[in-house]
């Protein structure tokens, strides 16, 4: 039987915007409700620097180390993260892609590519790097933790629109997979073999004009009513074992009920026992 664990991580410095940890701690409880969260220590320093590239290094890797670790002794089988940065889903997708050995696809749905290295990021904020970090190329300070990186034949990116040169060269000599927000991304999933999915949601690959709550508005992008559509066929067809919602700002109430709609309209939440 599985088991799923629920997780806080409000760790902002992935990009210094510190309304993220506040947003991020607004959506857990609304969320999560009474339902028992585990909340991730935030590492705190006064000296914030760049270090090999990287803005808050040692901050962020400590954070990394940490939050691996507990997920470790909570021995869970699914997990859903509500975190401040994109950088949050780092342990997580790192401890669920080592527990099924490679088996699962990771759905990125964001207007950003997050495909940086330290050498490629035009602001050295790690949580445009978080995937590449994923895929075994990042700082040393977090490779050398994740016992298992992902292949890129395993990453399907959605929504997609605003890459870096760098990024779009990566992603054209990878195995990613690009595609739409639409039914279809569940047949390419299928297609490439897989049936468990961990779905990674950064609110900012939702349409501004009809979602605002996000750090960086990107124009264009799905409506919350064309990103239920899609997760509600990936919710019939695939095992969910992860589930990620990061860079919510939480400036309006209504926007964290339009969150929780298409979480459980689509019936994701029920997919990860959640609405049990």
């Amino acid at each position: 039987m599985s088991t799923i664990t629920l997780c806080l991580n409000s760790q902002w410095q992935g990009c210094e915007s510190k309304i993220l940890a506040t947003g991020s701690q607004k959506l857990a409880s609304f969320l999560f409700e009474t339902k028992p969260y585990l909340t991730m220590k935030q590492i705190n320093s006064n000296s914030l620097k760049v270090t090999n590239g990287v803005y808050a290094l040692d901050v962020l890797s400590e954070g990394f180390v940490d939050t691996l670790n507990s997920l470790k002794d909570s021995d869970t089988s699914k997990i859903m993260t509500v975190g401040a940065t994109c950088d949050t889903e780092l342990a997580p997708v790192s401890y669920l892609n080592h527990l099924y050995d490679g088996e699962m696809a990771v759905l990125w749905f964001d207007a950003h590519g997050d495909l940086n290295t330290p050498e490629s990021s035009p602001s050295g904020h790690f949580h445009g790097m978080i995937l590449r970090t994923l895929l075994g190329e990042g700082p040393e300070e977090f490779c050398k933790h994740i016992e298992r990186p992902l292949f890129s034949s395993q990453v399907f990116m959605a929504g997609i629109r605003d890459l870096d040169e760098t990024e779009s060269e990566y992603i054209d000599g990878s195995n990613i997979t690009v595609g739409l927000v639409d039914n279809d991304l569940v047949e390419l999933i299928i297609s490439a073999g897989f049936s468990k999915v961990y779905i990674h949601i950064d609110v900012d690959v939702l349409n501004p004009k009809d979602f605002k709550d996000m750090l960086m508005h990107t124009s264009g992008g799905p409506t919350c009513e064309e990103l239920t559509q899609c997760l509600s066929s990936l919710s019939k067809k695939l095992d969910i074992v992860g589930l990620g919602v990061v860079e919510y700002c939480g400036k309006q109430k209504e926007s964290a009920l339009k969150i929780k709609q298409m979480l459980q309209n689509s019936g994701v939440m029920d997919n990860l026992d959640l609405d049990k």
